[in-house]
């Protein structure tokens, strides 16, 4: 076998290898790429449901209304042994902004194993839970001097507040008696619940539920 021939094999063999070596080397150059994209776009969906939880998560802590003190603000209107509206102070808690009167709903349940009833509304309504005891408010949520807040206004963090619930409807009537419990939800849109237990201790307007 002559020289010239060995050589000509020779370069094609180190060709088909060359060949082969740059083939492999494109197919992992097209893996990395695919792979590369797979992580890059994971890492976003990751980073926006973490920034998703984080919003919702400060939302929930920010956006809410911490009650402060209750009240009895009327009993016995009916000739009965009942609490018939109850007087909130509350207080809007730190990091909330935009907070509308009308995103803040409110629910509450009384009763027991035995009878059950509940009452809900909206702090931007004009009545509390559509009672007839008294004159409803024209908007329920009010300033401390008592001027009324509208539907539309904005409640600051730390803003303290007060709003009424008329519970002679709803079937809770019968079921705000001394030794009672009522149980209190205040929802605000966007933002976070408060549930807050009250226990009626004496029919006395200005009697303190705790």
């Amino acid at each position: 076998m002559s020289e010239e021939y060995q050589t000509v094999e020779r370069n094609r063999e180190e060709g088909s290898i060359g060949i082969g070596a740059m083939i492999v080397f494109i197919a992992l150059i097209l893996v990395a790429a695919v792979a590369s994209t797979i992580i890059i776009k994971t890492a976003e969906e990751l980073q926006q449901n973490a920034e998703q939880t984080s919003s919702d998560t400060r939302k929930e802590i920010s956006g809410k209304i911490n009650i402060v003190a209750v009240m009895v603000n009327q009993s016995g209107l009916d000739g009965d042994s009942n609490v018939d509206s109850l007087v909130f102070t509350a207080k809007v808690a730190a990091g909330a902004v935009n907070l509308q009167v009308q995103n803040i709903d409110w629910f509450l349940t009384c009763g027991d194993d035995a009878a059950f009833g509940r009452v809900g509304g909206n702090l931007g309504t004009t009545d509390a839970g559509g009672g007839t005891i008294a004159a409803p408010e024209s908007v329920n949520a009010d300033q401390l001097s008592g001027a009324d807040y509208a539907a539309t206004a904005e409640l600051d963090a730390g803003t303290v507040f007060k709003f009424d619930i008329l519970i002679d409807n709803g079937n809770c009537d019968t079921l705000a008696e001394v030794g009672d419990t009522l149980l209190l939800k205040i929802i605000v849109i966007d933002g976070g619940t408060t549930v807050t237990e009250l226990k009626i201790d004496s029919l006395s307007a200005g009697a303190s539920v705790v």
